[in-house]
């Protein structure tokens, strides 16, 4: 069992540290003390990291990119932890068919998704940059070479999912839960 405390813990420093890395200023206080500003755009953020577990990106995620041969394997880059493949050590003892994925294990994903290309992230979430300029897209479309093939098809509702959570947010966009719910199925039915 999750404790709330640590949860509500672990998802205030995941708003505040997810995109701080380009809405944060560090500046050092005094001798031997850190302190951190991070800019209001926190709120977005948070909204971001929301919706990535809330509207079932997450699950998309874990779906089309997270089988144990895959990015659910512990020596990957961009781990993703599922229900049904990796998974974080736990107090339950849960293995990989046992339970569904954690609060804790779909914030390393987002983390895992967000260290993957800050910089190029920002630029889409911020400014409104190209979702397909950013690995996230482009390995799984097969758009650059994908050592695991094409885990998404173009045009279909996981593709449609993950662009929309990435616009989200932006010019009043919002993440299409639809598109979510459809493209968790996988493979498509």
């Amino acid at each position: 069992m999750s404790n709330p405390i640590r949860t509500g813990v672990l998802l205030t420093l995941l708003a505040a540290s997810a995109v701080g890395w380009a809405e944060s200023a560090c500046t050092v206080a005094a001798k031997d003390t850190f302190t951190t500003q991070v800019d209001v755009g926190a709120s977005a953020t948070q909204s971001f990291a929301g919706d990535f577990r809330s509207q079932g990106v997450s699950t998309v995620i874990e779906k089309h990119c997270g089988s144990l041969d895959c990015h659910g394997n512990a020596a990957r880059n961009m781990k993703i932890y599922s229900s049904g493949g990796l998974r974080l050590p736990n107090e339950a003892g849960a293995a990989p068919g046992q339970s569904a994925t954690t609060l804790e294990e779909i914030t390393a994903n987002y983390l895992s998704i967000a260290d993957l290309e800050p910089e190029q992230l920002t630029q889409v979430r911020a400014h409104g940059a190209d979702p397909y300029s950013l690995l996230l897209i482009k390995k799984p479309l097969e758009l650059e070479r994908h050592k695991g093939g094409p885990a998404i098809t173009r045009g279909d509702d996981a593709e449609a999912c993950l662009i929309s959570w990435l616009k989200s947010g932006i010019a009043g966009a919002v993440v299409d839960k639809n598109s979510c719910t459809k493209g968790a199925n996988f493979p498509s039915q």
